[in-house]
């Protein structure tokens, strides 16, 4: 049988059609990055990084192996023994069954260990519905509120459905106080909006609210729904922020 090819040539054979693998399937370099942005906001970092290592040397692995027995294929096909090169493909392949087998293993429970790793949401935040929500046990006036989530790279909790009304109300029953929310009318009296300058479209204002009782301007969240009071209280506060995705293979 002629020689199959140079020592040299599997080496840089894989190396090009790990190239060219990764071209094909560019979602396992994004799912690296998401998994290595999110790992980097937990405060395991030396654990996380070391595991994220082991997801990066995984998924190289996968790209030499496949492209590693698809030259093998392309180099036997060329021979001058169709039959004894179609038994040795069958091997091939075989042999690239179990290892991709072997491998989807591995990537399953790396996969769930970083799943079980990742938190959406920094820590004493709550999670709901693809937001992260802080709720604030010290108590300020409505715009030191904003100002608060804004420090945090939040904003004032705007209520966008009846689901997320009824979650916010578990927030009020264990702290059994009104809690400002980011709506006010400050700005053009009766014009609610809220501190995105969307306006307000859906409402679960308590009955006879808003009055405007003594220059009443901004919203408090309470039990049973919302209520206008003068922006100069105290309260607690909501604030909202969109969850970080965590990696999914």
């Amino acid at each position: 049988m002629a020689e199959m090819c140079d020592p040299k040539e599997p080496e840089e054979a894989e190396i090009r059609g790990g190239q060219r693998l990764a071209e094909r399937h560019p979602g396992l370099l994004r799912s690296l990055r998401s998994s290595l942005a999110c790992l980097t906001r937990d405060p395991l970092l030396p654990l996380l990084l070391f595991i994220s290592l082991g997801f990066f040397t995984l998924q190289l692995t996968t790209l030499i192996q496949v492209s590693r027995i698809q030259f093998l294929q392309r180099d036997l096909k060329d021979q001058d023994h169709p039959k004894e090169n179609s038994s040795l493909v069958n091997v091939a392949q075989e042999q690239m069954q179990s290892n991709l087998e072997e491998i989807l293993q591995q990537l399953t429970w790396v996969n769930a260990t970083l799943a079980g790793l990742c938190h959406p949401c920094p820590r004493n935040w709550e999670l709901f519905q693809g937001s992260c929500y802080l709720f604030s046990w010290t108590q300020s006036d409505w715009n030191s509120a904003v100002s608060a989530c804004q420090d945090v790279g939040a904003q004032m909790v705007i209520i966008n459905s009846p689901e997320e009304q009824k979650f916010l109300k578990i927030w009020y029953v264990r702290n059994n106080k009104p809690s400002w929310i980011g709506l006010s009318d400050h700005h053009n009296e009766g014009s609610w909006k809220w501190v995105d300058n969307s306006p307000l479209q859906l409402s679960f204002w308590l009955k006879g609210e808003p009055n405007n009782h003594e220059d009443e301007d901004c919203t408090e969240l309470h039990k049973d729904g919302w209520n206008d009071g003068k922006c100069s209280i105290q309260n607690s506060w909501i604030c909202e922020k969109p969850s970080a995705p965590c990696p999914a293979l």
